[in-house]
């Protein structure tokens, strides 16, 4: 009886642990979502999922509500697994946002369907329509943002392609609402880049691209920069005395940030002396400043790069035909000569630099270096004076030596500064002059401001190497459209300058944001095989390039000949066997050509069959292999415990 009454017990034990322990889970689901649903764990090996200290600062700092509304249409977003994948992550990152706001961050989320009164909002808000029907019905991916005084700001399309800058395109959001006004950029420059209407200039494109998002101001250095430029533009500083030199170290050193463009030879600024024979000493340089700061540019060389050369047309041979050659100095920079883990230069595709100057951190700096733009491995450093005054691209191209580097043309700066003028702030009698008459007639005069002998806050200073990126002819053309003169940008060097300015008048947390890492990580030997096989390709045409101008020109000499004596010359067997044999040379280097390129994609086609033989055969059957090799352990070691059993 009493094992009948236990056996029952337990009975009862076992449907009321059947009973409570779904009970249990479900319980402990629901603490467990409410307790940890912000507790994320970021295995990523650039911590992609993890703010920033900067986005952090930008929460804390906000004194105003904002609201963000975010435009979701799940049409649109079931398109695509990944598409509603990255949504489901603005999603999160946008609610992490609001956590850590303080209250002051509120998040809409809106579901437009076609023709609903929340598309018409997503209209009104600017955001960018994405057909998702044959019938034209639009979907929805933006975000638009407003502040109590009904400022807007948005992000048009929510595009995957810009993932690795999400969290510094919703910071700089939340910063420009929380901070409307303009901010003030101002510049000094020794090139006409405004418009001058007794010299019949015009103002340059990049100038008026600026000044559509930023209050852009032309200044002087006659006094210190005013405290509220909250951007100083350095370009082509030439003819500036030791005072403006000086007022610019102070600026930098009182936290201001800077953007300072110089150039070993500016082409754009020798558009005025085209008749001079010798071109004039047109490079900038700020060599106190530069030097002392620990950043090396010589001002006597300019870059070339045979990678990135453009084709240009280098005259005619001697039957008048023209000549297409690579000009080593004048350059495209696109792929991995683009920083693509910047937000200043990560989105672009290409920018153009011409007789550009190459940048450097000097031993012992207090600076940190951070490319923006850099040459490829097959650049060297030319001479200026080989490019100033009638250059052949054939030439240059002839001679070409690779340093087997990369040379840096543009590159962000950071760190703790020494003044480069310990003695402060020079003599100069002439101001001194006109100061002291200033203050006689009782006109009011701009003090100097206290001279410090190092930074207050870290430095942070971009340096562009070349002016002529800035100019019109270098990246967009005017073309005619129904009677209108339009634009249209061919390489996106005013993108790269928007993009710093943007990042650079936004507060200090903006601009330490990092990239949160691009996924895409391209095959550097296919990459490396598809250059060298160029090289190769670019070496043989201008050696048959050269070899094709020769021998034109003996013909030449033969007509010239010809003509002149009225009489037909006849070729001597020599003269004919070696045309015969150029020829055939000819054809046979062509053939060779043809044959690097098949040998180029044959080794990309090995090297891609590899690559897909280890991720889909290989990776499994060595998971497999393990398995087993873990299975049969296990079985052995359970048979060794058994045997011990039975022996004792």
């Amino acid at each position: 009886m009493a094992n009948l009454s236990k056996n029952w017990d337990r009975r009862k034990l076992g449907i009321a642990s059947l009973i409570l322990l779904p009970v249990f889970f479900l319980a402990l689901h629901v603490l467990s979502t409410e307790s940890l649903r912000r507790v994320t764990i970021d295995l990523t090996e650039e911590r992609l999922y993890t703010l920033s200290d900067g986005t952090k600062n930008v929460l804390k700092n906000m004194r105003e509500p904002i609201v963000l509304r975010l435009f979701m249409s799940d049409e649109l977003l079931d398109t695509s697994p990944g598409l509603k994948d990255y949504g489901r992550q603005v999603r999160e990152l946008l609610d992490r946002y609001v956590e850590l706001s303080g209250g002051l961050l509120k998040l809409e989320i809106i579901r437009p369907q076609p023709f609903s009164t929340e598309e018409d909002r997503a209209v009104g808000f600017g955001l960018q329509g994405i057909p998702i029907t044959q019938a034209g019905n639009l979907g929805y991916f933006g975000l638009a943002g407003t502040n109590t005084t009904d400022d807007l700001d948005t992000i048009p399309f929510l595009t995957r392609q810009r993932e690795p800058f999400l969290e510094y395109d919703l910071s700089r959001m939340v910063q420009n609402l929380a901070n409307p006004k303009k901010k003030k950029v101002g510049f000094v420059s020794s090139l006409p880049i405004e418009a001058d209407p007794l010299k019949r200039y015009r103002p340059w494109e990049i100038l008026k691209h600026l000044r559509e998002a930023f209050d852009v101001e032309k200044i002087t250095l006659e006094n210190p920069v005013p405290e509220d430029v909250d951007l100083l533009m350095v370009v082509h500083p030439r003819e500036m005395d030791e005072v403006d030199r000086y007022y610019i170290d102070q600026h930098i050193m009182r936290g201001g940030k800077t953007i300072i463009v110089v150039d070993p030879f500016s082409e754009i600024a020798t558009q005025g002396n085209r008749m001079n024979r010798q071109p004039p000493d047109t490079g900038s340089d700020l060599p106190k400043l530069l030097k002392s700061y620990g950043i090396v540019y010589d001002k006597s060389k300019v870059l070339g790069d045979r990678l990135g050369a453009q084709r240009v047309n280098a005259g005619r041979d001697s039957l008048g035909r023209p000549v297409i050659t690579d000009f080593i100095a004048w350059v495209t920079l696109r792929d991995d000569r683009l920083n693509k883990n910047d937000v200043v230069s990560g989105q672009l595709e290409q920018i153009a630099v011409a007789s550009s100057g190459t940048l450097d951190i000097a031993p012992g700096s207090k600076l940190k270096m951070t490319p923006l733009l850099t040459s490829s491995k097959e650049a060297m450093q030319i001479e200026v004076e080989s490019v100033k005054k009638d250059p052949k691209p054939a030439k240059l191209l002839k001679n070409f030596k690779s340093a087997d580097k990369k040379f840096v043309i543009s590159g962000r700066f950071t760190g703790m500064l020494d003044s480069a003028f310990k003695s402060g702030k020079p003599k100069d009698k002439i101001r001194d002059q006109i100061k002291a008459a200033q203050i006689k007639k009782g006109e009011k005069v701009v003090d100097d401001l206290p001279h410090l002998n190092s930074s207050q806050k870290e430095a942070n200073i971009l340096v562009i190497a070349d002016t002529d990126m800035l100019a019109d002819g270098s990246w967009v053309r005017t073309q005619n459209f129904f009677g209108r003169q339009m634009t249209v940008p061919v390489a996106d060097n005013a993108d790269f300058l928007f993009n710093a300015v943007d990042t650079f008048t936004g507060s200090a947390d903006l601009i330490g944001l990092r990239s949160r890492g691009v996924s895409g990580r391209p095959f550097r030997k296919v990459e490396e095989m598809k250059r060298s096989a160029e090289l190769r390709y670019r070496a043989k045409e201008q050696g048959l390039l050269e070899k094709l101008a020769e021998i034109e020109k003996k013909l030449k000499e033969l007509q010239t000949k010809e003509t002149a004596a009225g009489t037909t010359v006849i070729l001597s067997d020599d003269q004919k066997a070696a045309i015969e044999k150029f020829r055939r040379e000819s054809v046979t280097i062509r053939k060779d050509l043809r044959a690097v390129q098949l040998a180029l994609r044959e080794d990309i086609d090995r090297l891609e069959a590899w690559l897909k033989a280890i991720n889909i055969g290989l990776v499994p059957v060595i998971v497999m292999v393990f398995a087993i090799c873990f299975g049969l352990f296990r079985r052995g070691r359970s048979k060794r415990a058994r045997a011990s059993a039975v022996a004792a």
